[in-house]
């Protein structure tokens, strides 16, 4: 019998670094062509991490952590550093199962001649399947005190959303969340054909036609029903929605196999049942008692298949406040989002716009774009007997109310049906706070007794989002 060799290990890492050797066969190619609008703040904290920090890159499988770190290879190596000074391991390959982190640093570093003040860059791919991983990558971090190392999880996060810390400050996370609606649109090359040639220029001023207004929104049902992921994106603007790569890859990673075992998961199928269930109520209120019942389990483990959910980037619960926006000190129920409108139909197939289940699959979708960002942290939902308001974001430092939302995909918002619930919360809450009605079709601006509410396509908003720098959430500030 054989063992697995320094040389043989060396020989793997070798090929999963090819930039080592610049010119050779095996020499790939590190640039992908099409950059999440998250790479520019992404290279921002790799340059500013420092001595005794660790980066953690997270984000779901298959929202391209691995392509974004192969990127940031490539830009490294383009602004001058040595490609010998960057180090990138994909710990879920099976060739290296087993192995210890230093092992793998002291490979690379003594084949190259580095010491502990090298100015490195190391980069751990699903590093999760290291046991003990932070305080691995941080011994780590006090030998080679000049080297800069990021790894990537797709679940166990310290956090789930960027800016968050852990092990006293020295672990921060960066959050790669599923595709934005921005994102897929210029992905698809959509983007410049319905806004203009400066579309992606911060402060330009934003339109849309009737016209270009259908052509968004049915841009928007191909983002819901199958955008979340790069993978499912089309390069074809009139192509149709293309779901199926979900459920053969990133469902079954996730729910099944080694991530929910790495949890400690003691049943996968009922994980998977759960997650059905959750995926089904997307937008909907459930209560710990009728989870518990429904699932068939104890309560003490479905909080903690809830947590492995949220910490996986497959659900985020959202917190009930009441109608004067009090949180509640025991919180009974919940909102649950799926991290991506697609993966329901990954689960249960596509959705049509008329369809009864799309306002929720579109008030999904809207929730996402928030994902990853500091700010996710302070949306919130509302609810009392007779009333309650779909989505709102608590200041932080006020904790009251300052955007406030009602989700209306059937347009039915009218004179004779007029926004009461709306304008009373924020009346009572915070006058000052922004009131949106996110309808189909409709735009406006109105007044009910002494709130301001404007009324704007939902579609529209959820790009907007993502484009408009007043409004933009989803990185923390550097």
């Amino acid at each position: 019998m054989q063992f697995i060799a320094d040389d043989d290990l060396f020989r793997r890492l070798a090929f999963d670094n090819p930039w080592w050797e610049p010119g050779g066969e095996t020499e790939i190619r590190l640039s992908h062509p099409l950059k999440r609008a998250f790479f520019p703040p992404f290279l921002t904290r790799v340059m500013k991490a420092g001595a005794d920090d660790v980066l953690v890159l997270a984000g779901p499988l298959g929202a391209g952590k691995t392509v974004m770190a192969r990127q940031m290879v490539a830009e490294l190596i383009e602004k001058g550093v040595s490609p010998k000074n960057v180090f990138y391991c994909p710990l879920a390959s099976p060739g290296y199962t087993g192995a210890r982190l230093e092992k793998l640093m002291d490979l690379f570093t003594a084949r190259h001649g580095h010491g502990p003040t090298s100015q490195l860059y190391v980069f751990f791919d699903e590093v999760q399947y290291v046991p003990d991983w932070e305080k691995a990558m941080l011994a780590l971090a006090d030998v080679y005190r000049e080297a800069r190392f990021i790894g990537a999880v797709s679940s166990a996060a310290p956090q789930i959303t960027t800016g968050g810390t852990s092990s006293e400050g020295r672990v921060s996370v960066f959050v790669l969340p599923a595709l934005t609606f921005l994102e897929f649109l210029r992905f698809r090359g959509s983007e410049e054909k319905l806004f203009g040639a400066d579309a992606g220029k911060a402060g330009t001023p934003m339109a849309v036609s009737p016209s270009a207004l259908r052509i968004l929104n049915d841009e928007f049902h191909r983002y819901v029903n199958s955008g979340g992921f790069p993978d499912g994106v089309l390069t074809k603007t009139n192509a149709a929605p293309a779901p199926t790569f979900i459920p053969d890859g990133l469902a079954d990673r996730v729910l099944r196999n080694d991530l929910a075992s790495l949890a400690g998961v003691n049943d996968p199928r009922e994980l998977n049942r759960l997650f059905a269930t959750l995926a089904f109520n997307t937008g909907l209120e459930v209560s710990i008692e009728e989870l518990a019942k429904a699932a068939g389990m104890a309560k003490n483990t479905l909080r903690k298949y809830l947590d492995y959910l949220e910490h996986a980037f497959l659900i985020r619960r959202l917190a009930r406040v009441d109608r004067s926006a009090k949180r509640f000190q025991r919180a009974r129920a919940f909102k649950v989002y799926l991290t991506s409108a697609s993966l329901y139909t990954a689960l249960f197939g596509p959705a049509e716009p008329e369809d009864e289940i799309f306002p929720r699959l579109a008030e999904t979708a809207l929730a996402s774009q928030w994902l990853g960002s500091a700010a996710a942290a302070n949306l919130a939902y509302a609810g009392w007997k007779g009333g309650g308001i779909d989505l709102l974001s608590l200041d932080p430092k006020s904790d009251k109310p300052d955007h406030v939302y009602e989700i209306d995909w059937l347009d039915a918002t009218t004179a004779a049906r007029p926004p009461q619930n709306l304008a009373g919360f924020v009346e009572q809450t915070n006058p000052r706070a922004h009131a949106y009605i996110l309808t189909r079709t409709t735009a406006g601006t109105g007044t009910l007794g002494r709130t301001d509410i404007t009324l704007a396509p939902l579609s529209l908003y959820a790009y907007w989002l993502a484009r408009d720098p007043t409004l933009r959430r989803f990185h923390a500030k550097d």
